[in-house]
């Protein structure tokens, strides 16, 4: 090789293992790479010896050419990378201060597999008690709602969407803490797809994949979170993964609650029987509030904390800020130690200085309310006259408050200018369509699959 430093294949391999973590992920390194023995450098090829034949079909589909690379660098000239499976008593030993993997017997019981892959512990403020519910989240909160009461039964599947910080992962622990308050027999797991995905290398690579798979195929209610990061953790294999356990326990009836910050047509998935699973269940997303939520998950924050402050300081920080609760909230808490610490009057003035860097906008696109109503007119078979007029046979109705309720759910208009468009209603009518339907959508499932179904439609 160029480098005399590193003439062989030891030293070759020895600087690589320094580098290589960063270059092809942990997870990677650790399960195949890091007992992994140089066999042979000639000329420009260089044979690595690796722990199975799955490791060569992993290395080689996902990393071989990163490898490559590696090497070249550090050789100073190209590199062209073989893989040979050896055997076990072959391979590098782990460091003294990390046992080797043991090697258990296959799981029998359900219980010691569940031992061995443990859920992550729920958050205890992330209950329905403490979610705030608004016309940007009142659809997600009932479908969520209808599913902790009766899991597996209505809905098996549930995906909630947002962008960051708007709720889905507090909803979605909701479920999980009524389910275990209210059927303390039901097993529910709840888990990040990046720990999915490390307990599905860990299995493989420890022989342990029969024990995974009982676990999670064996649960009563599966909670995954941000699944938007399943295709970029370690690709295809752990997208079938997540497929074959999906349908294992949608064949069975258990429930699933998925969440993620994007649609499952947006999701940036290779299998595509994974994303037809993903919507055939309740899809519901969760908007930026208005500031009438947004106040009110202040005033809520401000109670669960125990301080006091006005309301008026409470609406000028909801003013300011519009597309994220966990901003609202950081927002909230440093107006109350400021206040502590300093002793001095919030005045409008003080809350706009210490704020201003929490301070953010809203850029959503939003359907127009002439498009949803064309949409409900069309599928109730209908005009579009008739809904403005002021008929009220029961066919027109039901199809005017579905259009204003969907009105009121994706656009921004007030109150005020949703009633002009439907006839020049009064902001009453419109307040009492929107709960006439939202009350449906909490007792009737096929209401909720119908604005579940529109509301899709229309966003897409």
């Amino acid at each position: 090789m160029a480098s005399a430093l590193l003439a062989s294949k030891s030293d070759l391999w020895e600087a690589a293992l320094e580098v290589l973590p960063q270059k092809v992920g942990r997870v990677t390194f650790d399960s195949f790479l890091r007992t992994s023995v140089p066999l042979e450098l000639e000329g420009t090829a260089f044979t690595l010896g690796v722990p199975s034949e799955f490791a060569r079909t992993w290395i080689t589909e996902r990393h071989l050419r990163t490898l490559e690379r590696c090497l070249a660098e550090l050789a100073e000239e190209p590199v062209q990378v073989r893989l040979a499976v050896v055997p076990v008593e072959a391979l590098r030993p782990l460091p003294r201060t990390q046992a080797p993997p043991a090697v258990p017997a296959p799981v029998r019981d359900v219980a010691a597999t569940r031992s061995a892959f443990p859920s992550q512990p729920l958050n205890p403020k992330y209950s329905f008690d403490n979610f705030v519910v608004g016309t940007c989240n009142q659809f997600a909160h009932a479908a969520a709602t209808q599913v902790a009461k009766a899991p597996g039964s209505t809905y098996c599947v549930l995906f909630l969407h947002s962008k960051v910080g708007l709720g889905k992962t507090h909803l979605m622990q909701a479920i999980g803490h009524y389910v275990q308050a209210y059927q303390p027999q039901f097993q529910v797991v709840y888990i990040s797809a990046e720990q999915f995905v490390n307990h599905l290398i860990s299995a493989i690579r420890d022989n342990r994949t029969e024990g995974f798979r009982q676990h999670y195929r064996s649960v009563d209610m599966w909670l995954v979170d941000d699944i938007q990061f399943i295709a970029a953790i370690e690709g295809q294999t752990s997208e079938e993964e997540l497929f074959h356990t999906f349908n294992a326990l949608y064949e069975t009836g258990k429930q699933i609650v998925i969440a993620s910050d994007c649609p499952p047509r947006q999701l940036q998935i290779m299998n595509e029987r994974l994303r037809s699973r993903l919507q055939q269940g309740i899809v519901a997303d969760l908007r930026p509030p208005d500031v009438d939520t947004r106040l009110a998950i202040l005033e809520k924050k401000a109670q669960a904390e125990g301080v006091s402050i006005s309301r008026d300081v409470l609406k000028r920080i909801a003013q300011q800020i519009e597309s994220n609760i966990r901003v609202l909230e950081g927002a909230l808490m440093k107006v109350c130690a400021y206040a502590s610490l300093y002793s001095v009057d919030l005045t409008p003035q003080v809350v706009d200085g210490m704020i201003a860097d929490y301070a953010t906008g809203i850029s959503t696109a939003r359907v127009s309310i002439d498009e949803i109503t064309k949409h409900v007119a069309a599928h109730f078979d209908v005009s579009v006259e008739q809904l403005k007029s002021p008929r009220r046979s029961r066919g027109i109705t039901d199809a005017r408050q579905i259009a204003i309720f969907l009105a009121r759910e994706l656009t921004d208009h007030s109150l005020h200018s949703i009633g002009t468009f439907f006839g020049g209603r009064d902001h009453s009518t419109v307040i009492h369509s929107y709960r006439k339907v939202s009350e449906a959508i909490e007792k009737d499932p096929q209401m909720l699959w119908l604005i579940n179904n529109m509301k899709t439609t229309l966003s897409g």
